[in-house]
């Protein structure tokens, strides 16, 4: 009788240990879901930020290019200002030439 109450009392021992164990495998499988959800969100906002600054990147270099185009076009600008400057200072010049001949 003494063997029988021993198993029982064994029995029942493992039985809530087993209930404990299943209880804790419950949560880390609940906690390891949860990590497994915020890993997926987490790599998809790291590719929607990496696509974000692929298209920044890509508007960066055309705005630069624009930048560029503009600055020659300034360049050449100002050479025809400069130009049309010393031509107007030559006619004035000549101007005054032909009053003083006069």
């Amino acid at each position: 009788m003494q063997r029988l109450d021993a198993a029982k009392k064994k029995f029942a021992a493992t039985k809530e240990r087993l209930g404990k164990e299943q209880t804790a495998q419950e949560q880390l499988e609940q906690v390891n879901q949860l990590a497994e959800n915020e890993y997926k969100e987490s790599e998809q906002m790291k590719d929607e930020v990496e696509k974000e600054i692929r298209s920044e990147k890509e508007q960066l270099f055309k705005e630069s290019q624009k930048l560029f185009k503009l600055r020659a076009d300034q360049a050449n600008l100002i050479g025809d200002i400069s130009g049309t400057l010393s031509a107007s200072r030559n006619l004035q010049a000549n101007i005054t030439k032909l009053q003083v001949e006069k």
